[in-house]
């Protein structure tokens, strides 16, 4: 009889955590804010994309109270184990032994690179991209939720500001927070919220997190601007003025991709097939300013290849600079081809079989 008791005890625990009704003032309000902004759209399924860390448990626990409160089965909950560290499979099995404590069923996929392959976080980026998109396409699902916070979306602004990015790679990050790339929503609900509020809801639900020493590393950018950004708080960096001057930046970005918009409708002619793969472009397509030549012929390329990251701007200027010089006759970036064939720029999927 005592076995049954504290059986049903457990249990009541668990719905308890795990309530849309939450009674932690805190945490009902960073979940109500996501039940919300998830509402906006009507999403045939969803992969939860789960890390390990603090941002990405709060948003298992968010997702799982959704998936509650709505009766919704279609929520798959995955962690892709890239094997940078050598405690990484450990970590990923301890992860998994954890969630299913919460009937939180967390799927391990494990990079197996391939040989002379470089293993940085910038190629673990990309391969965890195409490995969630695979998952989505098998399971016939199509929003891809991430646990970015705003302190990514700070961290972000600094670094392309320190890597000289133009006015659309200094604001990216506030349009990311719904993308949809080959078919798939790519969804970013807690952007409103800090680490420090994901933290909070962390540790009051699961009690545990994958801490990656590699945040605090200053070898690589992202921790130093990291560090950076502490230390300009400590000097009174304001997180409302900031995000007023980024909202200034941003409406001046949309003044801009207005022309771009018309550029590309006036100027070139896409292919009407279903995957978009080739596109013609007439010569007065380049007799806009830089700027909105460079967006134009980049956010083309992008939808032609596919691909999730658009190609660099430097090797798209240098380019656009030879299509000018009438010096191009054929070439490859960003996953297409580019052929110049008389007073036309022809761009086309790169076959990589």
């Amino acid at each position: 009889m005592k076995k049954k008791s504290s059986s049903v005890k457990r249990k009541n625990l668990k719905n308890l955590i795990f309530s849309p009704q939450i009674r932690n003032k805190r945490i009902k309000k960073i979940y109500e804010r996501f039940e919300y902004l998830i509402n906006q759209k009507k999403f045939k399924g969803y992969l939860v994309a789960v890390s390990g860390g603090a941002d990405s448990l709060a948003l298992a626990y968010l997702s799982k109270c959704y998936q509650i409160k709505n009766k919704n089965k279609n929520f798959h909950y995955v962690h892709v184990d890239h094997k940078l560290r050598d405690k990484s499979s450990n970590e990923a099995q301890t992860l998994k032994k954890i969630l299913k404590k919460f009937k939180v069923e967390c799927k391990i996929i494990t990079w197996k690179k391939k040989k002379n392959t470089k293993k940085t976080q910038s190629h673990s980026r990309d391969y965890r991209f195409k490995v969630f998109e695979s998952f989505c396409k098998t399971k016939k699902i199509n929003s891809l939720l991430l646990g970015h916070h705003f302190d990514d979306f700070q961290e972000n602004f600094f670094i392309r500001l320190l890597r000289g990015s133009g006015l659309k790679g200094l604001v990216s990050f506030y349009n990311y927070r719904n993308l949809q790339r080959n078919n798939i929503n790519i969804v970013r609900p807690l952007l409103d919220f800090s680490r420090e509020d994901l933290l909070y809801v962390t540790k009051k639900t699961f009690n545990f997190h994958i801490d990656d020493p590699s945040n605090r590393s200053l070898e690589y950018l992202r921790s130093r601007v990291r560090f950076m950004i502490n230390n300009l708080k400590k000097n009174g960096l304001d997180e409302k003025k900031f995000k007023l001057t980024f909202e200034n930046l941003v409406s001046s970005n949309n003044s801009i991709e207005f022309f771009v918009q018309k550029n590309i409708k006036e100027n070139s002619y896409i292919s009407p097939s279903k995957n978009n793969n080739r596109a013609l472009l007439t010569s007065k397509f380049f007799g806009s300013t830089g700027e909105i030549i460079l967006r134009s012929f980049t956010k083309i390329l992008q939808d032609i290849s596919g691909r999730y990251f658009p190609a660099r701007g430097k090797g798209v200027s240098r380019i656009i600079n030879q299509i000018k010089q009438k010096s191009l006759t054929k070439t490859t970036i960003g996953g297409c081809v580019i052929e110049k064939i008389e007073n036309s720029v022809v761009i086309s999927k790169e076959n990589t079989k």
